[in-house]
């Protein structure tokens, strides 16, 4: 019986996942070590773990080494360690941390003080200027959970003639004893990759929400617009409303006028107790009073009509009268 190629595709991806797993479970130890030992006059110079400078020199190398090997070589008489350059000349070997503890190194091991380099020397074969500028690099972390003594984080131009002596650094340790552990944003790929994401998630979300805060702006503007205009509306009826409720004073009727100044006086007369007058126009055009005469307010309901009149007084030479009596 052949077996299939379905057969093959399991056993291939079995044995990936079981290589995957073995490298996760079994990862490859760093090793960093200092052949490089110091007298016993200068223990105060080892740090929170009890590293030499010359092995704490060697971890800072090694966070930028990209390898998990570094060792840091011993000094012979008359020898020196190697200046920074174009090879060898990164982020770590160019920082405050490097240059301080590497010099001590050279000191511990009782070499003669002309193995000494001053901080302009040393500073002056590394490419990126931001290197020479921090005490270690960000975005680093050492291994081992080593730590950097407090007096190696100083920066260099500090020392006398800028350049690492013993005095000025065990003054410095007299003030401060500790040691500082220097945390990065990042230590692998990984943590890079998941910060960028941070970073663009963190963009769009501030996109996302300047555009929500703009439509809610633009909303707000429309409803205090449409606000504007339907309260303008109503004003406008209104006065138009008012407009329609006054009076002429060419005679015609009105329930209420809402203006009566340009009314024609009313007639006076034993009429107005009825709280009607009459016009004396030409045209026998009848007014009414705005509002019920109360010349008499003890007359008001009890009034009896009055009693036939004469009208041939208001006659003359057999003529239409002028006036004609509202009863």
């Amino acid at each position: 019986m052949v077996p299939s190629s379905g057969f093959y595709l399991v056993v291939s991806v079995i044995s990936i996942v079981s290589t995957t797993m073995a490298v996760q479970v079994h990862p490859v130890k760093r090793t960093v070590v200092s052949l490089a030992t110091c007298a016993s006059e200068y223990s105060w110079m080892d740090n929170a773990q009890g590293n030499s400078p010359c092995l704490t020199a060697a971890y800072v190398e090694a966070a930028c080494s990209g390898t998990n090997n570094y060792v840091q070589p011993v000094l012979n008489n008359g020898q020196s360690y190697t200046l920074p350059n174009s090879s060898n000349g990164d982020a770590c070997y160019c920082s405050w941390s490097s240059y301080n503890l590497m010099m001590a190194c050279t000191i511990c091991q009782g070499t003669n003080d002309s193995a000494v380099f001053e901080w302009a020397g040393w500073a002056s074969g590394c490419t990126t200027l931001s290197w020479t500028q921090e005490y270690f690099p960000s975005g680093y972390v050492l291994g081992g959970n080593a730590s950097i003594p407090y007096w190696a984080i100083t920066n260099p131009t500090t020392w006398t003639s800028a350049t690492f002596n013993i005095m000025d650094a065990n003054a410095t340790y007299q003030k401060n004893s500790s040691s500082v552990t220097p945390s990065a944003s990042s230590s692998s790929s990984d943590s890079n990759s998941s910060s960028k994401s941070t970073d663009v998630g963190a963009i769009a979300g501030g996109t996302i929400g300047g555009a929500a805060a703009l439509l809610f702006l633009v909303i707000g503007a429309y409803l205090l617009y449409k606000r504007h205009v339907y309260r303008k509306g109503v004003r406008a009826f209104a006065v138009n409303q008012q407009g329609t409720t006054f009076m002429p004073s060419s005679g015609t009727h009105n329930r209420i006028p809402s203006d009566t100044s340009n009314l024609v006086p009313l007639m006076s007369g034993p009429l107005a107790l009825y709280g009607q007058s009459v016009s004396p126009l030409p045209q026998h055009e009848i007014t009414y009073s705005s509002q019920p005469q109360t010349a008499y307010p003890s007359l008001q309901g009890s009034f009896s009509p009055l009693p036939p009149t004469d009208m041939s007084v208001y006659t003359s030479n057999s003529q239409r009268p002028d006036i004609i009596p509202m009863v």
